[in-house]
Parts: structure tokens; sequence; C-alpha cells
């Protein structure tokens, strides 16, 4: 599982990195992904494979952006105090709404862990 905050509210879950990329466009993966962990308090980044490129056109009045493409990896040590403070920050919006049982779980398994 993959726990994903956004600069939206709530908490955004997928099954997999891969299944986040594949939600995730590469345009807003640049400017709206701000925190990751996987179940294990794995923190993730995200790695460019290919950058998004930014053009402007006609003397700079138009702008155009050519998706790129990435990947999220991890980014170090788990860090379960790290994990248990955002899923305490984030307690009610969940996304898919039938993952809330899950993050509960997760955050009770996270507070034993930290004991």
């Amino acid at each position: 599982m993959l726990i994903v905050l956004l600069d939206e509210p709530g908490l955004f879950v997928f099954p997999s990195p891969v299944a986040a990329v594949q939600e995730i466009e590469p345009i807003d993966a640049e400017s709206v992904i701000r925190t990751v962990f996987d179940d294990s308090a794995v923190p993730y980044r995200v790695e460019w494979l290919r950058p998004n490129q930014h053009r402007t056109f006609f003397f700079g009045l138009f702008r155009s952006i050519e998706p790129g493409e990435y990947r999220l990896v991890p980014a170090g040590a788990a860090d379960p105090r790290a994990l248990i403070a955002l899923l305490e920050q984030h307690p009610h919006n969940t996304n898919p709404p039938e993952a809330k049982p899950d993050l509960a779980s997760l955050l009770a398994r996270m507070r034993a862990r930290c004991v």
C-alpha cells in the first residue's frame, strides 16, 4: 500500500507505487505530490526518467507543457514517527473512502511499533 499526500485535502491510497504513477499525471507529480510513504513507513520520492518540458511560444504569450515520465522510488530508511504524524494529521479524508479502515489499522500498528 502506498499513501500519498497531494496538494489537496486528504490522503490518497494506492496498491503500489506503479499504480500511483498510473493515476498521478507527470504534470501533477511535478507540483502536487507532497509526501509519500509505503505501509512499512518507508518514504518515497519522485524520480524523473524524463522531466516535463515547459515551453513558451509566440513571444512568451503562450505556454505548453509536454508531460515527462517519472517513477516513485524509496527515499531513505523507514520513518514510523513521520508516517504516524501524517496519518494523525489526516484522519478523515481518504481516497478511496474504503481505504480508511486500512489506514486506521496501519496507524495502530505503527503506534505499537514506536512504543
